[in-house]
């Protein structure tokens, strides 16, 4: 007891000797720490929101090293598994074709993406040097766009790009204004597609180019479907309204339109 009585009258004591101010920083500092673990907790140890299907795949060692470290560092969680698990659907189902990314920047998804699939063929397709003034003039002055030029999103090069990804003799790269860079792919045939262009003029290119050249059962993904962006919102709109599939919201952090290619069946005479 006299142990104990000692150690109150020592923190009392303690307590005292400290200004409103000092209490009010070691506050700060208690409270920052309290959220940086809960950050890394979130972020790299947490596994309790990790789909079934991706904890079994781990369990029965079908994860590649490589894609593990990539889905402890990766911030979007959903993104990351809605892609694993149509990549997945994709060999189960022995959908064929190649994959493309429409928008690379500094190929971070572009890196996932093929570690989920190395043996596909992957086509990359971006300028690699920003956006195109004449797809910044066709925005509509609203949203993030508003404020981008030419400059914005040029913090990058191929060269940068191909070592991240770190990948085998799949990767094609197709650098230049799109559409005009498609030249070469006009008769290949895709399995999945991620388009994240930010803008009205290459998300409704790339829908037009790669939708009509998708094999059944393939998977388009178009990123930032959300009102901070409205040049993508009604380029998606613009085209989903003349196709036969449905698209599908997924709630990943910016918001993904996911697109399942499927062969319209004719209806039989009654």
């Amino acid at each position: 007891m006299k142990v104990v009585e000692l150690f109150i009258n020592f923190t009392k004591k303690s307590l005292m000797e400290f200004s409103l101010f000092q209490l009010a920083n070691i506050f700060l500092v208690v409270f920052l720490a309290i959220l940086l673990f809960r950050f890394l907790w979130m972020t790299f140890l947490n596994t309790f929101n990790q789909p079934a299907v991706w904890k079994e795949a781990r369990k029965e060692k079908q994860v590649s090293k490589r894609l593990l470290k990539s889905e402890r560092f990766y911030p979007d969680k959903v993104r990351f598994y809605t892609w694993w698990i149509q990549v997945e659907r994709l060999k189960t189902e022995k959908i064929e074709g190649d994959f493309a990314e429409l928008g690379v920047y500094k190929g971070n998804s572009a890196r996932i993406l093929h570690q989920m699939d190395p043996s596909r063929k992957f086509h990359l397709l971006d300028t690699f040097e920003g956006f195109a003034e004449r797809d910044l003039e066709e925005e509509e002055g609203k949203g993030k766009a508003a404020t981008y030029t030419s400059r914005d999103f040029a913090d990058t090069s191929l060269q940068k790009v191909i070592r991240k990804i770190g990948g085998n003799n799949n990767i094609r790269v197709h650098q230049g204004y799109f559409p005009d860079s498609v030249t070469g792919i006009k008769e290949e045939r895709f399995a999945l597609v991620n388009i994240d262009a930010d803008l009205y003029n290459p998300t409704k290119a790339g829908l037009e180019f790669f939708y009509p050249r998708m094999n059944p059962g393939g998977v388009i993904f178009i990123h930032d479907y959300n009102k901070k962006w409205p040049g993508v919102v009604k380029a998606v709109d613009d085209f989903m309204n003349g196709i036969f599939e449905v698209p599908h919201l997924i709630p990943d952090r910016d918001g993904t339109v996911l697109v399942i290619k499927r062969q319209k069946k004719s209806l039989k005479p009654l």
